[in-house]
């Protein structure tokens, strides 16, 4: 669940330096702030729920608008400024955090009186356009359409008239019109309700495979509707069980929005401890939950209780944990669940709670010792052992927020050992026989991943993640933003022949390489958790470098899923380059037009792909040697005499054809780049491209156009004086 953040809009406005705004002539501008916040009512029993509260969900994203009404000291609409029409004025978030001005209007003059309305999302018609008074904005929000399939992700929302206030600051609450039904489900479940039949709901699947149904309804008057379903959890090795749940208080109300989690935990109950990652904690354990929202008390009560106690990989206790009735031990018949089992069948907190939660990784353990202290540790009666254990209060370092463990020992055989420490398990195994944990055997808190057999039974706390992640085309302008300051100069000047005011003049360039080959940012996620802002400049600085890029046939500008030959030689790129070169060419050539070039394409002015000659200039003017990053080899190119402090590395891909359609495939240990140059051949379309080995390499003449390689784009800057 995203964050309710502030949001700033920036106009400027004629004011007087005292406390009120007066109309005259010669006044100092200043800034009017507007604040655009959601009033919303979600599922929580009892509250009214504050504007201000993070965690109340927001309607605005990035790319999102609303239409601006200002109203003059008489309550009349202002209709013109600077000559423009001044009724719904387009204002947009291009980021979901600021808010700018989208219309013909550069200045609102805010004059005494003169107060604001606002509804979402803007829409662009005559009405709106032509709206003769503030009432009529009301009457023009539409009631939602049967069929909600193609509707926006809200439904309308509305202001009351907003004034400045002393400090300028106008803060736009939104109300929605209609009610608004917003259901979380997991990847495993389906719900039946009273509206079904009444409405065609809009249906998404997140980054995260949690479904979402969206219902929009004109309810006049409050009243409480059902939501019920079921679901089934497990497999072959831990066993198929059905489960159903039902919700039969669900709050229809006009302006209200209700958010209602079919599965076993309300999102809204996870505790932000302020950690760099944004990962929330759960305040209780796996097995301890409600199926509504848990207030303080019910999380007090929840917090007294050890909850489902389970071995790693497995979904239901047991009464006795051992090797032998352990459905992973090595010993038995090898290791049949992966290393990482978060948000897999084999995740106890996906399977019973769903939505955003999971088991914690070894990161987010770490964090949480390298973020927290304990505070307190006292003594408390649990009824679930029958017997006293440790209550343990840890605070966070970031921003002061207190969660509690109980120590809950571990189940051995029939018993609980160790039950005044903490043993909590995580999503990732260490090796065949262990899993990375959090624990306190030693009297302080660690990551233990050397000592924690997978087949004991242990608690669970479970942690919040909700990824929100860049698409490609996000991920490529973060690149080519930074790319021009990144550009690498290895000591590589090239002079050619140019037509300089109708006279041909030598002229000489420096050619520098891209610090990674193209499109390396396509292979690293990039995404951040529960809206915390992500490093951009580590993810292009760091990530990318590591990142082996795509492959590409020649002259295409989207990387294939196969490499086929016989698919090439019928593609429309190889009917536009359907000749060979038969004898020696110029190095220089650039055979391949802009419009099949993808660096010229997609990065900015002076980027392109390598000529021959410029590849032939790479490997002469470095050295070759290797290194080992992420288990695979890649090739330093370091530059020579006063550049021999500067290098650029290349993966050791190989190159992908028709046999080998793989992640590493051909020749892996090697490098190929290609080239724009076509390549010398009277039978086969080829082109020029960079071989580089373990120690050298060398210019080929006769790569494959239709295999896929890798590109390292280059950059000419023309050099004065040389």
């Amino acid at each position: 669940m995203k964050k309710l953040y502030p949001f700033i809009l920036c106009f400027i406005l004629m004011a007087c330096n005292d406390e009120q705004y007066l109309v005259t002539d010669n006044v100092v501008g200043q800034t009017l702030r507007f604040a655009a916040s959601v009033i919303e009512q979600p599922e929580k029993p009892g509250a009214v729920v504050d504007t201000d509260d993070p965690n109340v969900t927001k309607d605005f994203k990035a790319g999102d608008s609303f239409g601006l009404f200002i109203i003059d000291g008489g309550g009349n609409l202002v209709t013109e400024i600077e000559g423009h029409n001044a009724r719904n004025i387009k204002v947009t978030t291009p980021d979901g955090k600021a808010w700018n001005v989208n219309s013909d209007i550069s200045e609102v003059v805010h004059k005494l009186g003169y107060s604001y309305v606002a509804y979402y999302p803007y829409t662009n018609s005559d009405d709106f356009n032509n709206c003769p008074d503030k009432d009529k904005i009301n009457d023009l929000l539409t009631a939602p359409a049967e069929d909600q399939s193609e509707q926006p992700a809200t439904d309308w929302m509305i202001t009351e008239p907003s004034k400045p206030e002393i400090n300028a600051v106008t803060t736009l609450k939104f109300k929605h019109k209609y009610a608004k039904i917003d259901i979380y489900n997991s990847f495993t479940q389906e719900h039946t309700n009273d509206w079904a039949s009444l409405y065609k709901f809009t249906k998404t699947v997140d980054d995260n495979n949690v479904e979402h149904y969206r219902y929009i309804l004109n309810v006049d008057s409050a009243h409480k509707m059902s939501v019920s379903g079921k679901y089934s959890i497990g497999d072959k090795l831990t066993g198929i069980k059905q489960f159903t749940y039902n919700r039969d208080d669900v709050a229809i109300e006009n302006g209200r929005h209700s958010i209602v989690y079919t599965y076993g935990m309300d999102e809204r109950c996870a505790i932000d401890l302020g950690f760099p990652s944004g990962v929330k904690w759960s305040p209780i354990n796996l097995g301890t939950e409600k199926s509504t929202y848990l207030d303080e008390p019910a999380i007090a009560a929840a917090g007294k209780l050890l909850g489902k106690r389970l071995a790693w990989g497995e979904l239901y206790e047991k009464d006795i944990y051992t090797s032998a009735t352990y459905i992973d031990y090595p010993d038995q018949n090898g290791v049949l669940l992966p290393e990482d089992i978060s948000e897999t069948v084999y995740d106890p907190v996906k399977q019973y709670w769903g939505g955003h939660w999971m088991l914690p990784n070894v990161a987010d353990l770490q964090e949480f010792v390298n973020n927290t202290e304990v505070v307190k540790t006292e003594t408390v009666y649990s009824e679930d052992l029958g017997k006293d254990i440790n209550k343990i209060t840890f605070r966070s370092k970031c921003n002061g927020k207190e969660i509690t463990f109980l120590s809950n020992g571990y189940a051995y055989n029939s018993t609980v050992s160790a039950n005044q420490y903490l043993y909590y398990m995580s999503a990732i195994r260490s090796n065949a026989y262990y899993c990375n944990s959090l624990v306190n055997s030693s009297g302080s808190i660690k990551v233990d991943n050397t000592y924690i057999n997978r087949y004991w039974g242990y608690s669970i706390r479970p942690v919040l993640k909700e990824y929100d992640k860049y698409t490609n085309d996000e991920k490529k302008a973060l690149v080519t933003s930074r790319i021009d300051d990144l550009a690498v100069d290895l000591g590589i000047r090239k002079t050619v022949k140019e037509i300089v005011d109708g006279v041909e003049q030598n002229v000489t360039y420096k050619v520098l390489w891209s610090p990674f080959n193209y499109g390396a940012e396509t292979k690293v996620e990039l995404n951040s958790i529960n809206g915390v802002p992500v490093d951009e400049d580590a993810f292009v600085n760091n990530d990318c470098f590591k990142s082996p890029g795509m492959r590409l046939a020649w002259g295409d500008v989207v990387e294939r899923a196969k490499f086929s030959t016989a698919g090439y030689k019928n593609s429309a790129i190889a009917a536009k380059y359907n000749y060979n070169n038969t004898a020696n060419t110029d190095l220089n050539t650039r055979d391949l037009k802009y419009e099949d070039d993808i660096i010229q394409l997609n990065w900015p002015t002076g980027w392109y792909m390598p000529t021959a000659r410029d590849l032939q200039l790479l490997i002469n003017n470095t050295t070759v040697s290797t290194t080992t990053i992420d288990g695979h080899r890649w090739i330093i190119l370091t530059g020579k005499g006063d550049y021999s402090g500067v290098s650029i590395q290349i993966p050791a891909a190989g190159y992908i054809d028709d046999a080998d359609n793989v992640s590493w495939p051909r020749n892996a240990g090697t490098a190929y780049l290609q080239s724009a140059t076509i390549g010398l051949s009277s039978s086969k379309p080829t082109l020029y491209a960079l071989f580089i080995g373990t120690s050298s390499g060398n210019l080929i003449t006769t790569a494959g156009r239709p295999t896929g390689l890798n590109v390292r784009p280059v950059k000419y800057v023309k050099v004065s004086g040389e």
